[in-house]
C-alpha cells in the first residue's frame, strides 16, 4: 500500500511539473530537427547509364559486345570515366568545388549483368549537384572514349533527375518530430518524478528529524 501511494503520489503531483515536460518535449523536437537539418546531412545518390555498342580493335576487326560485356572491356571504360581528364571535365562544366580525388571517391562505376550498360553512379550532400555530376561525367566519358578509342562505342541512354530529391527531413516531418515529442515526453516525465520522489525523500526526512527531535525534548521533560 505505501508502495502504491508513493506511485499515486509522484503521478498527482506530474501536474505541478507539466511545463517542465513540456519545454523538454520541445526542445527534444527542436533538437532532432537540428540534428537531421544541420549536422547529419544525407548523401544522395543520382546514377546515369552509358551503352556499349561496340568495340572497334582496327577497320576490319570489330569485337562486338554479346549477352554479357568483357571484363577487360569493361575495366577499359571504368578507367575512362573515372581518369582524371573525365574527373576534371566533369567538375569544371559543373561548377563543383571538389578536387579530381575527391570526387574519384564519390563516384561508382559498374556494369548490369547480363547487359551492356554501364551505370554511373555520384553520391553527393546536394542531390542536384549529384545528378548534375552523373551527367556530366556520362558526357565527358563518352567524348573521352572517342579520343582514346577513336570509336563511337558509348552513348548516354539514361539521365539523372536534377530535381530536387526530398530530404528525408522533408520526406518525414512530421514522424521525426513525433518521434522527437515523445522522446522529450518520456524523458520529461522521468524527470519530472525524479524531482517529486527527492523532494518527498527530503520532505520525510525533515519530518523524521522533527520528530526524532520532539521525542527527545519530551524524553527530557
Amino acid at each position: 500500500m505505501a508502495q502504491k501511494a508513493v506511485v499515486f503520489n509522484i503521478l498527482k503531483s506530474l501536474k505541478n511539473h507539466m511545463k517542465l515536460i513540456g519545454s523538454i518535449a520541445v526542445l527534444s523536437m527542436a533538437g532532432v530537427w537540428a540534428l537531421l537539418a544541420f549536422i547529419l546531412t544525407p548523401d544522395y545518390q543520382a546514377t546515369s547509364q552509358l551503352y556499349m555498342s561496340q568495340l572497334s580493335a582496327g577497320a576490319s576487326d570489330l569485337i562486338y559486345l554479346e549477352k554479357t560485356a568483357d571484363p577487360q572491356i569493361a575495366e577499359a571504360y571504368e578507367a575512362v570515366i573515372k581518369s582524371g581528364e573525365v574527373l576534371t571535365e566533369a567538375i569544371e562544366s559543373t561548377g563543383s568545388k571538389l578536387t579530381p580525388v575527391e570526387l574519384f571517391d564519390e563516384v561508382t562505376v559498374s556494369i548490369l549483368p547480363s547487359s551492356q550498360i554501364i551505370t554511373i553512379s555520384v553520391e553527393d550532400g546536394n542531390s542536384r549537384m549529384a545528378a548534375e555530376m552523373a551527367n556530366a561525367l556520362a558526357e565527358a566519358a563518352v567524348i573521352e572514349a572517342q579520343k582514346r578509342m577513336k570509336v563511337d562505342s558509348l552513348s548516354v541512354i539514361a539521365k539523372a533527375s536534377v530535381e530536387g530529391s526530398p530530404s528525408i527531413l522533408k520526406e518525414n516531418l512530421l514522424y521525426v518530430l513525433a518521434i522527437g515529442g515523445f522522446v522529450g515526453t518520456v524523458v520529461g516525465i522521468l524527470l519530472a518524478s525524479i524531482i517529486e520522489l527527492f523532494n518527498m525523500l527530503f520532505k520525510t526526512g525533515v519530518l523524521i528529524r522533527k520528530r526524532k527531535q520532539s521525542d527527545l525534548q519530551t524524553v527530557f521533560k
